[in-house]
């Protein structure tokens, strides 16, 4: 699959993030970032070199982080939730090399209930060739719920809040 971002709506991260997977302020995360098309949710993102497992291909736990990253945004943009993974099962089909770009992908699947959404999320090889897939449950959260179980605390929820209404104003 290949994105053209020009196309679709960037989604606003807190400042100062320090995620692994999509922090600007982590000097070794991944530093993605995330667009929309209102109906999934997209990252373009190079792996760097330092990520890679045998030689230059990148490891296996990495492409692990790109998609539970990418189903838990998808989460909490297109449901407007906080999202916390449950379980996930990925499919490795085809070797990802370190400092390429990649395009990631993802999307809610179902919502069985209000509390469990089930995801999905891909990894797309710069030709548009499919690398990685994954599903995942995720449990889904109200703002309250997570500070009360101690998934984020109230002063970083407050910063959070307009990360989770942003759909909402589009």
């Amino acid at each position: 699959m290949i994105i053209d971002l020009s196309q679709l709506r960037p989604i606003v991260n807190v400042d100062g993030q320090t995620c692994f997977g999509c922090g600007v302020n982590n000097p070794i995360g991944l530093h993605m970032q995330f667009f929309t098309d209102e109906q999934r949710v997209y990252s373009q993102v190079a792996v760097p070199p330092a990520m890679a497992g045998w030689d230059r291909t990148v490891h296996g736990g990495v492409l692990s982080t790109l998609l539970d990253e990418i189903m838990g945004w998808s989460v909490i943009y297109l449901l407007g939730k906080i999202g916390v993974t449950k379980t996930m099962t990925v499919e490795f089909v085809k070797p990802v090399q370190a400092g390429r770009p990649l395009t990631v992908v993802g999307a809610v699947e179902a919502t069985p209930s209000e509390r469990q959404v089930a995801a999905t999320g891909e990894v797309y090889s710069e030709e548009g060739v499919l690398c990685a897939r994954a599903t995942g449950v995720f449990a889904a959260m109200s703002t309250q719920a997570a500070v009360r179980l101690g998934v984020m605390s109230a002063e970083y929820m407050e910063r959070f809040l307009p990360v989770l209404q942003q759909k909402e104003r589009a």
